[in-house]
C-alpha cells in the first residue's frame, strides 16, 4: 500500500510521536555494518560514470523494473545461482560496449596497457585500494585468453571485475567489524561510498574519491563541505528530489492504470500529470519549506491539462505555474492532480482505501495495520450504496481497528474523482449527483497526542493539521533517511536521529534535512549486532 517507507518506518512506533522520544539509544548508529548488494539503477550509474558505458534503454540486469512505483529497497537481497548468469550476461554487454581502455590504443590491448588501465580505474569499480595481487590475478585472466583474440581477453577481464564481490556489494564493515563491539567507524573509502550512493546513486566521484584517498574525509569539516559540494551538483539535485518523489509516491503514478472509458483522455494525460509532480516538487525540494506541502500554491500544467482540470487557462504544451481559484486545489500536495491520481489505484471510481493508506503510512508513519482477513474481497463485493456509505459498512464489518483508522483520510478527498479532477456533486449517491460529504473523522490516537477523535470538513482542515504539529515532518524523515541509508535508521533507535528531525522540524529544508543525515556522527559509524 502506497510506494513509500511509510510501513517500515511505522514499525519502528513512530506514529506515536514520529520520532524516537527518551527511550533513544545515545551513540548509535544509523544503521548495522553491513554488506550490501548493489541496486541494478547503482550498477548501471557505475559503468557509465566510471567505466564509460550506457546500457541501451530496455536491458535488464537482474530484475525487471518495479511496475508499483515502490522504493528499490536492496538491503538484504542475496545473489542465487540464477543471478550469478544474469551478472555474467551483464559484465559480457558491459566488455561489448567498452570502446575505450586508456592508455591502451585502440583494437592494441596488450598485457601492459591493461595493467595500467586497471591500476586507475579498478578501484573507483571496487570502491576501494586495490593490491598488486588482485591485478595480477585480472591479467593472469588476461593473459589466458591470449589464443582466443583480444576481445575474449576483455570481455574475461571485465566479467571477472564485475562479478568480483567488491564490486557488486558495499561494504561497510570499517577495519575490525568481525571482532569489534558496539560500533565501527567507517574507512574513509567506505564513508565517501556511503555519501557518493546516497548522493549521486554510484561511485564517488574525483574529488570525493581524493578525499577518502588523503584520509580527511572522516573529518567533520571535510565531510560536511564535500556535501554541501555535492549537493549543487545536478545529477544529485535530481537523485534527491527522486527520493522525495517516491516519500510522496508521485512514483506510482506512471504504473496507474485507468478504464479509457470512464477517464477518456487521461492516458495522454498521464505523463503530463507526473511533469507536473516533478516541477512541483523542484519547488519546494530546492527553493521551499516542508510546511509549503500543505499550503495553497502553484500547479504546473499546460494547454491540454488545465482544461481537464478546470484550472486557470493557459496556451501551448510547455507546464506552466497555474494558482488555482476558489475552493479547489487548495490544500498543497493533497490536492494535487497526480498525487490525487496516483493514490487512486482503481480503475473505475473512487478509492478511499488506497488514498487512506497513503496518509496513514507515507505521512504519519502509523503503526502496522492488521492484514485484511482471507475473504476480505467477498465480503466488500456485497457492499452498496454510495462511496461513504461503503466505507462505514466496511467499519462496521471490520471494526475501527482497521479501515475507521485510515479510511477518513480518504474521505476527505471525494471532491475529487479517480483521475484528480474537482467535482462539486457526488456521482455515487442515489439518485446520481448528490452533494459532496467530505466529512470525517479522525480517530483517537492516529494522530499524534490525540486523546479524543478529531472531526475535519474537507481536506483542507486535514492540511492545516499536519501544519500543526510535527508528526508529518517527523514521519517525513523516517522515509527520507531511510531511503538514503536503504536501512530504516528507527531500528537502531539513535538519539542522533531525534536530533535531525529537530534540525528539520526548525528548517523546514530538504537539502537541509539530507545535509543533517550524512554530515550525523550516527552516519560515520555502523552498530555491531552482537
Amino acid at each position: 500500500v502506497g510506494g513509500g517507507a511509510g510501513g517500515a518506518a511505522g514499525d519502528g512506533g513512530a506514529g506515536s510521536n514520529a520520532g524516537v522520544g527518551p527511550a533513544c539509544k545515545q551513540g548509535a548508529s544509523f544503521a548495522p555494518a553491513r554488506l550490501t548488494l548493489i541496486s541494478d539503477d547503482q550498477y548501471r550509474n557505475i559503468v557509465h560514470d566510471v567505466l564509460g558505458v550506457t546500457f541501451p534503454s530496455g536491458v535488464v540486469i537482474t530484475s525487471p523494473p518495479s511496475t508499483s512505483g515502490a522504493y528499490p529497497y536492496n538491503e538484504g537481497a542475496e545473489i542465487e545461482s540464477t543471478t550469478v548468469q544474469t551478472y555474467l550476461r551483464a559484465a559480457d554487454q558491459v566488455a561489448a560496449l567498452l570502446t575505450s581502455l586508456p592508455p591502451c590504443a585502440a583494437n592494441a590491448v596488450n598485457a601492459t596497457c591493461m595493467q595500467q588501465y586497471l591500476q586507475s580505474t579498478l578501484p573507483l569499480v571496487w570502491r576501494r585500494p586495490v593490491t598488486a595481487d588482485e591485478i595480477s590475478g585480472l591479467i593472469s585472466i588476461f593473459n589466458s585468453a591470449a589464443t582466443n583474440g583480444q576481445a575474449r581477453q576483455v570481455q574475461l577481464t571485465v566479467e571477472a571485475m564485475l562479478i568480483h564481490p567488491a564490486f557488486l556489494y558495499r561494504s561497510e564493515i570499517g577495519t575490525n567489524a568481525a571482532t569489534a563491539t558496539g560500533k565501527i567507524q567507517l574507512t574513509p573509502y567506505e564513508l565517501a561510498s556511503a555519501v557518493s550512493f546516497a548522493m549521486l546513486n554510484s561511485s564517488p566521484d574525483a574529488e570525493l574519491w581524493a578525499k577518502a584517498q588523503d584520509g580527511s574525509l572522516t573529518q567533520p569539516d571535510v565531510l560536511a563541505a564535500q556535501v554541501a559540494r555535492l549537493m549543487t551538483v545536478p545529477a544529485v539535485q535530481a537523485n534527491l528530489k527522486l527520493k522525495v518523489s517516491y516519500y510522496l509516491d508521485f512514483e506510482a503514478l506512471p504504473f496507474v492504470n485507468k478504464d479509457p472509458a470512464a477517464y477518456p483522455g487521461f492516458a495522454a494525460l498521464q505523463g503530463t500529470l507526473y511533469q507536473s509532480s516533478q516541477a512541483y516538487l523542484s519547488d519546494i525540494v530546492w527553493n521551499g519549506h516542508f510546511d509549503d506541502l500543505f499550503k495553497a500554491g502553484p500547479i504546473y500544467a499546460n494547454q491540454a491539462m488545465a482544461a481537464a482540470y478546470g484550472l486557470p487557462a493557459v496556451t501551448g504544451t510547455q507546464l506552466q505555474a497555474v494558482t488555482p481559484t476558489g475552493n479547489a486545489y487548495n490544500a498543497g500536495v493533497l490536492t494535487q492532480p497526480a498525487l490525487l491520481a496516483a493514490s487512486n489505484r482503481n480503475a473505475v471510481g473512487d478509492d478511499v482505501i488506497h488514498r487512506g493508506l497513503w496518509v496513514y503510512y507515507n505521512l504519519l508513519c502509523a503503526p502496522p495495520l492488521p492484514p485484511p482477513p482471507a475473504n476480505a474481497g467477498q465480503v466488500a463485493a456485497t457492499f452498496t450504496g454510495s462511496t461513504r456509505q461503503q466505507s462505514i459498512e466496511r467499519d462496521t464489518t471490520c471494526g475501527s481497528s482497521c479501515h475507521g483508522r485510515f479510511d477518513p483520510f480518504g474521505l476527505v478527498t471525494l471532491s475529487y474523482d479517480g483521475i484528480g479532477r474537482y467535482r462539486t456533486t457526488d456521482p455515487t449517491t442515489t439518485p446520481p449527483g448528490g452533494p459532496i460529504d467530505d466529512s470525517a473523522t479522525i480517530l483517537a490516537g492516529v494522530l499524534s497526542g490525540s486523546a479524543t477523535p478529531v472531526t475535519v470538513s474537507g481536506v483542507s482542515d486535514v492540511a492545516q493539521i499536519f501544519l500543526s504539529g510535527r508528526q508529518v515532518s517527523d514521519c517525513a524523515v523516517d522515509n527520507l533517511a531511510t531511503y538514503t541509508l536503504d536501512h530504516s535508521p528507527d531500528v537502531e533507535g539513535s538519539c542522533d536521529l531525534q536530533t535531525v528531525k529537530d534540525s528539520f522540524e526548525a528548517s523546514g529544508s530538504f537539502p537541509g534535512l539530507f545535509t543533517a543525515i550524512l554530515t550525523s556522527p550516527a552516519f560515520l559509524t555502523r552498530d555491531i549486532n552482537d
